[in-house]
């Protein structure tokens, strides 16, 4: 198929992805950790909406749909005010691998926005607990959740972990091309729904959700080190699953080609 015929949203997208994601690495540290503070909190609060549609009782497709739904206006708050997501971030492979983005400033914006996040995350799990958010139901299905994550293997979480970034950034990837709020909305929340639905596992959200879960929990049944390992292998998978994506698309458009200057002077205008 040549290039009249493709998709005008798939290929648009692709090209402009590069430029885009090289200009999100270079903003300053101070507005990107800030922004990234403020991610991690939009995403604790998607995670404290599903616990509460998880909270009524049951435990089918219906109420785990449901609590994908809720979970999506988290990324909506995300993306909508334009905060920096880690597991969105990873698609930063993609500038890096058209020389747009140096390597070593990919990963400089990949620890300082998981650090971001993780601080904005544990800031809202605090100050909803400590609102007495945790209380009965909610609190119950937080325990429940937390232990069902903590329960994966290694390798469990690492695959489940590819599969959920490769959904969340498909939905960062389709809001690229929504040129209304609206629409945007729109392309977010079906991916995001499968992902919760499905139990796969995303970093960010449970930097909230395992805490959130701890909170409501007694002190000695805490588990340090298996929320350690759940985040330490959830973070390479989404890192993987991100990656994957990312290049994947741009190479089925044509647009993963090494044009450093160019990119790189695009993503600074």
């Amino acid at each position: 198929m040549d290039d009249a015929r493709k998709d005008p949203a798939g290929s648009a997208i692709a090209g402009l992805a590069p430029a885009l994601l090289a200009a999100k690495a270079q903003q300053p540290w101070p507005r990107m950790l800030l922004l990234a503070g403020f991610a991690g909190g939009f995403i604790a609060f998607g995670s404290v909406i599903s616990m509460v549609a998880q909270s009524g009782g049951g435990d089918g497709g219906a109420v785990q749909l449901l609590s994908g739904f809720a979970f999506s206006v988290g990324l909506i708050m995300v993306m909508v005010v334009g905060a920096e997501l880690f597991t969105g971030n990873t698609m930063m492979v993609l500038p890096a691998a058209t020389g747009a983005l140096p390597p070593a400033r990919m990963a400089g914006a990949w620890l300082l926005v998981w650090l971001g996040n993780l601080g904005g995350s544990l800031a809202v799990a605090a100050l909803y607990a400590a609102a007495g958010g945790l209380d009965d139901s909610i609190g119950a299905a937080a325990r429940r959740m937390v232990e069902e994550k903590l329960a994966k293997s290694a390798l469990a979480t690492f695959c489940s972990a590819i599969l959920a970034n490769m959904l969340v950034c498909l939905a960062v990837w389709m809001s690229m091309a929504a040129p209304r709020l609206p629409a945007k909305i729109l392309a977010i929340v079906g991916p995001v729904m499968i992902f919760v639905a499905a139990g796969l596992e995303h970093s960010v959200a449970n930097m909230s959700i395992i805490p959130l879960g701890w909170l409501a929990m007694p002190a000695e049944a805490v588990a340090w080190s298996e929320g350690a390992r759940n985040l330490l292998w959830s973070s390479l998978g989404n890192l993987a699953g991100g990656a994957l994506l990312a290049l994947g698309l741009a190479q089925g458009h044509g647009a993963l080609r090494q044009d450093g200057a160019a990119a790189a002077r695009e993503a600074r205008r």
